[in-house]
């Protein structure tokens, strides 16, 4: 009899949700017909009205207004949007990142010449004393950049605290919201962030949308030329189908904003009985908010790598860390930020859920972690 699959990778991408799916089937459906919303024949402004209702869906669940969401690829492209931008526009001024943040924010360090990081403590939170301590030194900051939430710990950050002493200083202020969106309420305006990048497959939309959120702040990134689409923000004929299934899965998201917190019961039972069953288990940002699907911790005496693996031959999915990382067996360049040695960020492990998950799943990753923990112990 073959095995139930379990998911559990959910930051790394997210299952379809059937209400993305249902409008995006809609849309896919007629193979005669093309929805370019550049065209200005009926076809196009149908197309057109499928990515304005988008548009508005998508700007509510982080408290903005329409006209300030710019469609894209995804977080990735929208992080390097706004990260080249200053870097051009501003090359004699500094670009402060948050340590440990997404490869999409951390490989500026090795292409752009004038970014240097901000240090977190144990928790992951970022130094609040230190950044002050950096920008009273160094009047000149063109941006300060830092994750909503982390992707492989789920620590949050005090985000209106950090956007309130870039402001002080006459910074401005850029949050990756991936990890965020849709499992936390965001609020662009109460949270006074500039700048916001979130990505459609994280919260139950197609892989390959997302948007840059823009605040009024008076810069309007842009890092493709061509047309006129997205206000000539960003040239591109619009993925129709793709937009209109994001703007499903935000509106499922708000919807179920609620419900998403009781993960955090999910989370807790989980990382309790991994306590139980492996004393030695250290679970990161523990004693900081996190987001409420998210746990990450670490084995010392044991390969993560093998416990992945046995994992995946009982068709249970995890991950250890960062996707976009994650072929490798590189230490977890966040832990290492955090102050963690080379064993604990090289074997660390990343649990998360999602809108599809059940306790079932968790029990039954439970009762196959004691099974492998068994054997390994044994050998």
């Amino acid at each position: 009899m073959e095995k139930e699959h379990i998911y559990l990778d959910y930051n790394a991408t997210s299952p379809l949700h059937p209400q993305a799916w249902e409008v995006m089937k809609d849309i896919l459906s007629d193979n005669k017909v093309a929805y370019n919303a550049s065209s200005v024949h009926y076809f196009g402004r149908k197309g057109q009205g499928h990515i304005e209702k988008a548009r508005k869906q998508v700007a509510k669940l982080v408290g903005a207004n329409a006209n300030q969401v710019i469609f894209n690829s995804g977080a990735t492209e929208g992080n390097n949007t706004i990260l080249l931008h200053f870097a051009q526009t501003y090359p004699d001024e500094t670009i402060l990142i948050a340590s440990g943040q997404h490869p999409s924010i951390m490989e500026s360090l090795n292409i752009l010449g004038n970014v240097r990081t901000i240090p977190i403590d144990e928790n992951g939170i970022v130094k609040l004393d230190k950044l002050e301590e950096i920008l009273s030194k160094d009047t000149k900051v063109s941006l300060i950049s830092c994750s909503y939430a982390n992707n492989e710990t789920g620590a949050l950050q005090n985000i209106l605290e950090l956007s309130s002493l870039a402001h002080k200083y006459g910074v401005l202020f850029h949050c990756d919201g991936v990890q965020a969106a849709g499992k936390v309420p965001i609020n662009i305006k109460e949270s006074d962030i500039d700048f916001l990048t979130i990505s459609s497959h994280k919260i139950g939309g197609p892989q390959g949308v997302g948007a840059l959120i823009l605040n009024i702040c008076g810069q309007s990134p842009s890092l493709l030329f061509g047309g006129g689409q997205e206000s000539y923000l960003r040239a591109g004929t619009q993925n129709t189908a793709g937009i209109a299934g994001f703007g499903a899965s935000a509106d499922a998201a708000l919807s179920g904003l609620d419900e998403y917190q009781e993960l955090g019961k999910l989370r807790d039972k989980l990382e309790s009985n991994l306590k139980e069953i492996s004393p030695e288990i250290i679970i990161h940002s523990k004693r900081v908010p996190r987001i409420p699907n998210t746990s990450f911790f670490s084995i010392k005496s044991m390969n993560a790598q093998n416990i992945l693996i046995a994992l995946d031959l009982e068709v249970i999915a995890i991950s250890n860390g960062s996707a976009c990382s994650s072929g490798s067996v590189k230490p977890s360049s966040t832990l290492k930020a955090m102050g963690c040695d080379e064993e604990t960020a090289s074997n660390s492990l990343r649990i998360s859920m999602g809108w599809a998950t059940k306790e079932s799943d968790i029990d039954r990753f439970l009762h196959e972690w004691k099974k492998i923990i068994k054997r390994i112990n044994r050998a």
